[in-house]
């Protein structure tokens, strides 16, 4: 994991730490979900909504020129 520096999880310096923390954020909310639903559905929603924002986000600020 030579892409991850000590500060990435506060602000991300390549797009690979960016989606890392992303979907780790995303599995951890889930987790949260989760525990508090127990419904699959609204799991489910949570996971892909995560994938989606962070997979979105590293385009947009790779289109930006931020990494």
């Amino acid at each position: 994991m030579d892409f991850l520096s000590v500060n990435d999880w506060i602000t991300p310096t390549n797009p690979y730490a960016a989606l890392f923390f992303g979907l780790l954020f995303t599995i951890l909310a889930g987790g949260i979900v989760w525990i508090d639903t127990r419904k699959l559905k609204t799991l489910l929603i949570v996971l892909l909504t995560g994938r989606i924002v962070s997979i979105v986000g590293v385009l947009v600020l790779q289109d930006v020129g931020f990494y």
